[in-house]
């Protein structure tokens, strides 16, 4: 069983706090909220913060024995194609990441799969040798590659050393988004881990849904803070609605839900999620009682 950290993948959803800043009481406020392991984001960071030395530092105080947070963290340094705040060089990037890797204790690390080869291979290399996951990352703004595409790329993900392959586009029909619900549950029945991410508003629902067809993890912004990403929920209200959809099944099924893997209607699930988040419902619903049939 792949973890991160002392956290399961695939057995339940795990939902990540996305950190851009070094704070603890952030850090803190992340696993209070629902938050089961953070994503720090070094391109995100202050000038200030912007350091090895400091990341270490901070992530010394998160492992320290004596914490009472203590939660697993991926690190990652999003270049800006693909949606990141990283400045400098390639090279810089690059190697600012795999100093962090071999100084502080984090638990796993997001490289972009269309990262140059040597820089990549560095940082896999790296994270192995750390006997940490490695997350190999596509993200697309403007839409959806096809359905061969995307599987080429996850496929190719897993062979070129990635742990859990993470696929982030932006759906522009509900077909898109019941396209990458049954790739997600196809792929995870596998026993392959694949985090599936919906952006955009017609995506929006999927980081919720997705979980409960085999999406390893979602990410979600820090109550207080704002979204890195298009339709980011905060890492509070993605609890509350995973916990609203699991407790709907169960009471619907007379079933516990040992796994995410289990089938529940895209429809019925996302009518949950509306009536978890408040006004949405109405869109939600009419939405896919009209389009059922697609």
């Amino acid at each position: 069983m792949e973890k991160i950290g002392e956290v399961e993948l695939g057995l339940t959803p795990v939902v990540v706090g996305v950190m851009k800043r070094l704070s603890i009481h952030e850090a803190k406020h992340a696993k209070e909220s629902g938050a089961d392991v953070i994503e720090l984001r070094i391109d995100l960071l202050e000038d200030e913060e912007k350091s090895v030395e400091k990341v270490k530092e901070f992530v010394a105080m998160l492992k320290n024995s004596q914490s009472s947070i203590q939660m697993p963290i991926i690190v990652t340094n999003r270049k800006k194609e693909e949606g990141g705040s990283f400045a400098g060089t390639e090279a810089k990037r690059i190697g600012m990441l795999n100093s962090i890797l071999e100084t502080a204790e984090v638990d796993a690390v997001d490289i972009e799969f269309f990262s140059p080869a040597e820089g990549k291979s560095m940082i896999i290399e790296k994270a192995k040798s750390l006997h940490i996951p490695v997350i190999l990352s596509f993200h697309d703004f403007k839409g959806m590659p096809s359905r061969e595409d995307i599987l080429r790329i996850i496929w190719s993900m897993y062979e070129e050393g990635g742990s859990i392959a993470k696929i982030a586009v932006t759906p522009r029909t509900l077909s898109d988004s019941l396209l990458l619900l049954d790739l997600t549950h196809k792929v995870s029945s596998e026993g392959k881990l694949l985090v599936s991410i919906g952006m955009g508003p017609v995506g929006r629902h999927l980081r919720v849904v997705a979980p409960l067809y085999g999406s390893a993890l979602t990410y979600g912004f820090i109550e207080g803070e704002e979204g890195v990403a298009p339709g980011q929920f905060s890492v509070k209200e993605l609890r509350n609605m995973l916990l609203k959809i699991q407790w709907n099944f169960e009471q619907t099924t007379n079933e516990k839900i040992p796994n995410p893997r289990h089938q529940i209607s895209p429809y019925r699930a996302c009518g949950v999620v509306g009536r978890a988040y408040g006004n949405k419902s109405k869109y939600l619903n009419s939405k896919f009682k009209t389009k059922r049939k697609v």
